[in-house]
């Protein structure tokens, strides 16, 4: 009888592993991986672990665990933040999991599976007492990474606070990831900055600062899985396993693992994300 149980449970396994095989592109099955796009310095999402130079953080958890579901590896193709979307265009690489907003604009040209909600917060350095709340840094330079939804998400704050209540609009500059944004704070070449809800534990938690924010987030938004739109095959596939992470609680303990208790959803969403 246990010889007959055991013969059963492998026979589902290998029905439930053809099953997932048969939504996959053939690419991605004849490969036996998926290859990831990330841009590897935005922690707790991505980022190198100093102690041990691996690639660590909640979207590479969270991927990895789909990729499991889905019975194939993964290749990670790291580039700065701005390349990902070109990367995924020229198909070097099957999806971005990168922080990534999903917004009306990114949604010409690709599909998001949701996975967390997020909005942009404003912080500076705790010791720039004249900066106690985000207007007050209407006429100061404000450091954004480049390539993301958020130089456009503090003009369009500037244009809507800083030019009705009588004060001059925000200059923004870029940069390239958090390390770089801290470095401009402390150097006074910015007095503030921004990162979003995901983002900001890792920010107070930096020994580059002290840092404090400014309110709480001033855009609504969520964080998804890019593809490309005529790839719909692997994002329904990848979209099922997410379902099936959220159904056994392996989402909800990735969330604890990272602290991202704050963006956490209940279930996973397609092309949902509004304009940040």
């Amino acid at each position: 009888m246990l010889r007959y149980v055991l013969g059963l449970s492998a026979a589902v396994l290998l029905s439930t592993t053809a099953a997932w095989s048969q939504q996959l592109p053939e690419r991605i099955t004849q490969a036996g991986a998926i290859n990831v796009g990330i841009e590897r310095d935005h922690p707790p999402m991505e980022y190198v672990d100093p102690a041990t130079g691996e690639l660590v953080g909640f979207d590479v958890d969270l991927i990895s665990a789909i990729a499991e579901e889905l019975g194939v590896k993964t290749n990670w193709v790291h580039s700065r933040f701005e390349g990902l979307t070109p990367n995924l265009q020229s198909k070097r690489i099957d999806l971005i999991i990168s922080g990534m907003y999903d917004t009306p604009k990114r949604r010409e040209a690709f599909d998001f599976i949701d996975y967390l909600s997020a909005g942009a917060v404003f912080y500076t350095l705790d010791k720039n007492a004249d900066i106690q709340k985000p207007l007050d840094l209407c006429g100061k330079v404000v450091t954004a990474n480049r390539g993301t939804s958020y130089p456009a998400s503090v003009e369009k704050w500037s244009t809507e606070n800083c030019i009705p209540a009588g004060l001059p609009p925000i200059e923004v500059i870029t940069d390239t990831d958090m390390a770089s944004e801290f470095l401009y704070l402390n150097q006074g070449r910015a007095q503030g900055s921004l990162q979003g809800t995901e983002a900001i534990p890792t920010v107070l938690a930096s020994k580059e600062g002290p840092f404090r924010t400014l309110g709480g987030p001033f855009t609504d938004v969520m964080v998804g899985i890019g593809f490309r739109k005529e790839d719909a095959e692997l994002r329904d596939a990848v979209h099922a396993a997410l379902e099936k992470l959220f159904a056994s609680g392996k989402y909800a303990e990735l969330i604890d693992k990272w602290g991202l208790q704050a963006s956490a959803l209940a279930k996973p969403s397609i092309n949902a994300g509004g304009a940040p």
